[in-house]
């Protein structure tokens, strides 16, 4: 089997433990069966996809590689750039969920203190607030599954790319759209009325769409001169 088989096949193990840990079935069974099973899974299921993780890229570095391209230069920077702005877009993510519902670091510290816990989050959000109202900000408004979105820029934007790094990358792409699919089921479940509103909204499924975006700028320009419209007769395009 070839390093890049290797790399892809422990990707996709990955993968799938990932996503069958992530499942509704496997948080309620913990959930029955565990003490506090409910309360501290997102900080378990966080705490073993770290270490995880550690293990497929220790696994990943052991194999042998070639290298396929490796750009310098300014282009480089450019590309350094990219690869930063997507780990910015995901620490916006986090913080428009919150870092510590997120992390599952909230629940801890209220078990630890003996304060009552908070509702854990279906996914990687958004969440509901205490109307029922998604918090649909920041990179919300954008995409739909944000923190899936966000590792393809440090992922593909690398200036050295190898054989071992091109077969985690696709697998990896391909989990991290697949996985946003399942994800959108979980919400859709947890939430059912407000998450389709939200579908409904057009707020790209993963990928960004300029079409979405220019509609969304017309529509605000729309609402601010609805009422001459209303008064000639013409319809609204965002009604």
């Amino acid at each position: 089997m070839s390093s890049s088989l290797k790399v892809a096949v422990a990707t996709g193990l990955f993968a799938i433990v990932h996503s069958l840990l992530a499942s509704t079935r496997a948080k309620a069974a913990i959930a029955t069966r565990v003490r506090f099973g409910r309360e501290l899974y997102r900080v378990a299921y966080n705490a073993q996809a770290v270490l995880a993780f550690s293990a497929l890229a220790w696994y990943a570095a052991r194999q042998p590689k070639r290298t396929l391209y490796r750009v310098r230069g300014p282009l480089a920077g450019l590309m350094r750039l990219g690869q930063f702005g997507g780990v910015a877009f995901a620490a916006a993510a986090a913080r428009a969920t919150g870092v510590a519902t997120l992390s599952g670091v909230d629940n801890l510290i209220a078990v630890l203190t003996g304060m009552p816990p908070k509702h854990a989050p279906a996914a990687q959000g958004p969440e509901a607030d205490e109307s029922g109202a998604l918090r649909t900000r920041g990179p919300f408004m954008l995409v739909r599954h944000p923190l899936n979105l966000a590792p393809l820029a440090p992922f593909w934007l690398t200036p050295h790319m190898t054989t071992r790094r091109l077969a985690f990358n696709v697998v990896a792409t391909a989990y991290l759209v697949l996985g946003s699919l399942h994800e959108e089921q979980r919400l859709l479940h947890e939430y059912g009325e407000a998450y389709r509103k939200y579908q409904r909204e057009g707020v790209p499924f993963f990928l960004p769409s300029v079409a979405f975006y220019s509609n969304a700028a017309r529509c605000r320009t729309t609402a601010m001169s609805r009422s001459v419209l209303m008064m000639n007769g013409t319809p609204s395009a965002c009604e």
